[in-house]
């Protein structure tokens, strides 16, 4: 089933599906009679069948609303590597089901994230991909230090050096995933994260993994715990 992101709230029975969204539907050939899923990326989906199809609108007749509930409540904290790295991590946080992502600056990080057009689409188009029903939020990019300030949450620091003296195998409700650009923090650095209470370290038997990688490893192996 085709599936799309609309920002729909309280549905009379149909959503109507104008400009953009409406010329890639009828760019693909979209035809009435049609099932349509509409992620509104606050944990609805709609279950729609195209109507009416006009010049500049699609008409969606609604059948069925879900409300989903998240399936965790992991939230990521990255320093910010090359743009097409931190595409990739978007793609991959939407996917992993993130609940939100803070960019950060540290001294390796290569990129200053500037929210925009584009990465709002491939947001929405890992959204459509993995039937996410949750857009995540993106936070303006801060600091490290900043961060580890104001951070309340408990934090997963997935780090190349093994740390025996900081490692725990529980995990709270709300985590935070702290993952390091592609050379990774500074001595400095990760001596200030560890020196934080409720700092977890994680060190996985791997080689060097590039940033988008270790987003979906360390996300994948903190799920592994919860089961």
């Amino acid at each position: 089933m085709r599936a799309i992101f609309h920002p729909f709230e309280n549905i009379s029975g149909t959503i109507v599906i104008a400009d953009e969204q409406a010329k890639h539907l009828q760019v693909v050939r979209i035809k009435s009679g049609e099932e349509v899923l509409v992620l509104n990326g606050n944990g609805q989906k709609a279950l729609t069948t195209v109507g009416t199809i006009s010049k500049n609108s699609i008409e969606l007749l609604v059948s069925k609303v879900e409300t989903e509930s998240r399936k965790h409540s992991i939230h990521l904290a990255v320093a910010v590597p090359k743009k097409d790295a931190f595409e990739d991590i978007l793609k991959i946080a939407v996917e992993m089901g993130v609940k939100s992502i803070q960019p950060l600056t540290s001294e390796f990080s290569q990129y200053d994230y500037v929210p925009g057009e584009r990465f709002n689409r491939i947001l929405e188009s890992a959204l459509i991909q993995s039937n996410n029903a949750f857009m995540p939020e993106i936070f303006p990019q801060k600091k490290l230090e900043t961060f580890l300030e104001e951070n309340k949450q408990s934090l997963y620091f997935f780090d190349s050096r093994p740390n025996a003296n900081k490692q725990s195998a529980e995990t709270a409700k709300e985590k935070v995933v702290l993952i390091g650009p592609e050379g990774g923090f500074s001595e400095r650095e990760a001596g200030q994260i560890l020196s934080r209470p409720d700092v977890f370290s994680i060190h996985l038997p791997t080689p060097i993994q590039r940033a988008p990688t270790a987003v979906a490893s360390s996300i994948g192996y903190l799920l592994g715990k919860n089961e």
